[in-house]
């Protein structure tokens, strides 16, 4: 069940176009086309290569998509994913930068971004929910989730190092519990 490495790019090309809002708006769009549709992974798989990819530098969008395209067809699937997801990207802002020189300040433009906004907020929530019922789902995970939202609240602590800091108190959760309670 090979993926041919055209199909692999046409999916995240596709997948590309309609990323409008950045790397949070893209979990729905994988699960629609690379869980739902097409079964190269599954849900689970989804969320972990997701909150995998947030701790990598770069850009969320490219990085998922890379590391899904591996998942799927090795090196030449993660090329053609990354070629996929970054080549709209690239012709749309080459395109704005064009003509956002000359339109930008018109009034009509500021209230159409006013209304992408709002539709990128939605599109984040809907992510936090899936996110949520996958990965808040036990009394360590409510207790750490809380922890974590008052620290990021109240501290000024980079957001990498509570990443690093999750990760640690859950293997020491997890190695705590045993191999039978996991």
């Amino acid at each position: 069940m090979n993926k041919s490495l055209f199909e692999i790019f046409k999916v995240f090309f596709i997948i590309g176009i309609q990323l409008l809002g950045g790397g949070y708006v893209i979990v729905p769009l994988l699960k629609k086309y690379i869980v739902d549709e097409r079964q190269w992974m599954s849900d689970e798989e989804l969320v972990d290569f997701y909150a995998m990819n947030q701790c990598i530098p770069g850009i969320i969008a490219a990085n998922i998509a890379t590391s899904a395209g591996y998942r799927i067809r090795k090196v030449r699937g993660a090329i053609a994913a990354a070629l996929g997801i970054i080549l709209p990207a690239f012709f749309i802002i080459l395109l704005f930068a064009v003509l956002m020189t000359g339109i930008s300040e018109y009034k009509i433009v500021q209230d159409a971004f006013k209304g992408i906004r709002i539709s990128v907020i939605v599109l984040i929530i809907i992510t936090v929910k899936d996110l949520w019922k996958k990965s808040v789902n036990s009394f360590f995970s409510y207790v750490l989730f809380f922890v974590i939202l008052t620290a990021l609240l109240l501290s000024d602590i980079s957001p990498s190092l509570i990443i690093i800091a999750s990760a640690l108190l859950a293997l020491l959760y997890s190695k705590l519990r045993g191999p039978d309670n996991a």
